[in-house]
């Protein structure tokens, strides 16, 4: 969205502050697990040059969500028992989540947001398969582009706090206004718009920052489109779950995208499946 010059002074002063860093070697963590023919062993090599995540990861293989037989102390068999999907999509939340601090917003809850985001992330990878008019390239990043789609909300909630938390007291008083709409009525940008500054800072790869930047947009042209669409629906079919309301079967991405109405539903009960769980997940790796 474009910044109204009113309320640039805003971005100005969040820009200006140093953007969060980013751990070290994470950019080559996340072009690694994105790679689909990696298996187990190597996976779990590169994994443990990741202490933390590593020891996140033993720990979530080991905890009442993934309820094992046996005690597990090895990573790589700590990746097997989660499973390749789980591993990455965690991996990588941890991650990213690792330079920010949301806790100064009351409004915010950290386990619903990463609820959300690795559910989208499921969704997205369910969707790219059946999606005629999306490649395997574009198909691969499709998980971790759902992943990292509300990041700028999270970058938001690190920087300006007490501006989140207002947006989500409007959003709480009003059934008709979104958290972006708040947003930029509170501070003249959403928080779209600061995950896609917030990606090109990172210098994530371009097809994510498109993502990232543009999900919400229903007739995105140029490169990278099918991603940002793809993940866009994906938003649009959790987000109908999760509120428990109906999804719209007519919608023109599906058209756009190659996505059969049947093909569509499927993934809607996937995720009505999965969503407890993936709630469950959020809570283990996140609470506290």
């Amino acid at each position: 969205m474009a910044i109204e010059s009113a309320e640039i002074s805003i971005f100005d002063r969040l820009s200006r502050r140093q953007v969060p860093v980013l751990p070290p070697g994470a950019s080559y963590l996340l072009k690694a697990l994105t790679d689909e023919n990696i298996g187990f062993s190597e996976l779990a090599q590169i994994i443990e040059r990741f202490p933390t995540i590593a020891g996140r990861l033993i720990a979530l293989a080991n905890s009442a969500w993934s309820s094992p037989v046996n005690t597990i102390t090895a990573l790589d068999k700590a990746c097997s028992r989660l499973g390749f999907a789980v591993v990455r999509s965690t991996s990588i939340a941890l991650a990213v989540a690792s330079p920010f601090d949301p806790s100064r917003c009351p409004g915010f809850n950290t386990e619903s947001f990463w609820a959300r985001a690795l559910m989208t992330a499921d969704a997205a990878s369910w969707l790219a398969p059946v999606a005629s008019s999306v490649d395997d390239a574009e198909s691969s990043a499709a998980r971790t582009a759902g992943l990292l789609h509300s990041l700028g909300l999270l970058w938001l909630t690190d920087q300006l706090p007490d501006e989140v938390d207002q947006a989500y007291t409007i959003v709480e008083e009003s059934d008709s206004v979104s958290l972006s709409q708040a947003l930029s009525g509170l501070i003249g940008f959403d928080d779209v718009y600061a995950g896609g500054y917030l990606g090109g800072s990172w210098r994530l790869p371009e097809q994510l920052v498109t993502a990232m930047a543009h999900y919400p947009e229903s007739d995105l042209q140029g490169g990278y489109w099918e991603t940002a669409t793809l993940v866009g629906v994906a938003v649009s079919l959790v987000t109908a779950v999760q509120q428990e309301t109906p999804w719209s079967a007519t919608d023109s991405r599906l058209e756009r995208l190659g996505i059969t109405v049947p093909a569509a539903e499927k993934v809607v009960l996937q995720i009505d499946r999965q969503f407890e769980r993936t709630q469950e997940l959020a809570k283990t790796l996140f609470n506290g």
